[in-house]
């Protein structure tokens, strides 16, 4: 790849397949490269369900929820750690990407009324109406091949390129292929 893309993807799983979409349908070029055989991941092998804190799904239900209440339910799960930011963003931003998933893209999800996942104390779960991670996998490699963009299995990142402390690239089959974003 001689010009640099915008974004290199590395795994084709359900969240590197999500990153390519918002990527390109922000304006730029993108290429996911995955290591195995075919797409999917432990993605494929899931329930394909995404805990969605506030999504009008869960208003529509008349559940109220939260991301300061789904905050509060992880951390009396799991308590307090080093990485309680990443979970603040997490809480905050899986409602707009459920949300996104399903109205924006056309994904097969729903919301799981009839199950509350340990530890939730409210409904939040939102899964392919199949509860197979596949179907998710499968919408959203349509939605990839729908924009065009490239995916290549069988490709794993030997290693990444490293320009001024940041990362530049990754080495792909013995070729660098640079990325301004990996």
């Amino acid at each position: 790849v001689s010009d640099p893309l915008d974004l290199l993807v590395i795994g084709a799983g359900a969240c590197g397949l999500a990153g390519a979409i918002a990527a390109h349908d922000a304006g730029g070029t993108v290429a996911i490269i995955e290591k195995r055989d075919r797409p999917g991941g432990n993605s494929s092998l899931s329930t394909g369900s995404i805990p969605g804190a506030g999504t009008r799904f869960q208003v529509d239900a008349g559940i109220e929820d939260s991301p300061a209440r789904m905050i509060d339910d992880l951390h009396r799960v799991a308590g307090r750690h080093e990485a309680d930011d990443l979970t603040e963003l997490v809480a905050r931003e899986c409602g707009p990407l459920c949300e996104w998933l399903i109205d924006d893209l056309g994904a097969r999800m729903e919301l799981i009324t009839a199950y509350r996942h340990i530890g939730h104390s409210v409904e939040r779960l939102h899964a392919p109406k199949s509860r197979r991670g596949q179907d998710l996998v499968d919408d959203l490699l349509r939605f990839t091949e729908d924009r065009g963009i490239p995916l290549a299995v069988g490709n794993a990142a030997e290693g990444l390129m490293v320009e001024d402390a940041a990362v530049a690239g990754a080495v792909v089959n013995g070729e660098e292929i640079a990325a301004r974003n990996v």
